[in-house]
């Protein structure tokens, strides 16, 4: 029955993927005002990087929020104490996999200037987040899955979150952004 849910699902974001259009502007640390993170809850270890950059943007003067994807039903008691995460959890999803409730609402509502991408994979579930959000400036890690992220690291020598989050902070701090006139 997954499967039928996930064909039904990919087709549902393939035609409101048709309609939807988002204004495109890379930007870095110094441009930036705001940024959504989102990350996958099955490896707790990657907790402290994501706080830890979540805190380093703080410093930079961009405002953040992060949302975490759990692949339960419930999110595990100790996420409650989680300050500042929001979490979807499989009950936030409809029947064709699109994260729906109080805090997907809040996800799409967001426009940031950028959405950084933690997650190791992409389930239906985070394409619905990751294609759907109007985020200027769309960052993860290199995949060959269909995506429409604009910055795409490529991790060779580590896959681990903490390694990511150092590649991001030193491609975006030696990244110049175009202004709107010169693209």
């Amino acid at each position: 029955m997954a499967g039928l849910k996930e064909i039904i699902g990919k087709k549902v974001l393939k035609k409101k993927l048709k309609s939807f259009q988002r204004e495109i502007h890379v930007h870095n640390f110094e441009t930036a005002r705001s940024a959504v993170i989102l990350f996958d809850t099955e490896n707790p270890g990657d907790f402290q990087a994501i706080k830890a950059f979540g805190e380093f943007l703080k410093q930079k003067g961009i405002q953040s929020s992060a949302f975490g994807y759990v692949r339960q039903k419930e999110i595990p008691a100790e996420m409650l104490f989680w300050k500042n995460f929001s979490f979807i959890t499989k009950n936030d999803l409809n029947w064709h996999l699109k994260p729906t409730g109080e805090v997907a609402e809040a996800f799409f509502a967001m426009e940031p200037d950028m959405l950084i991408d933690f997650t190791a994979d992409l389930p239906l579930e985070l394409q619905y987040l990751v294609q759907l959000s109007p985020a200027k400036f769309k960052i993860s890690r290199f995949t060959e899955q269909e995506n429409d992220y604009d910055l795409m690291i490529n991790l060779t020598e580590r896959s681990d979150t903490a390694y990511l989050v150092e590649q991001i902070k030193h491609y975006l701090s030696i990244l110049t952004p175009m202004s709107p006139t010169e693209t």
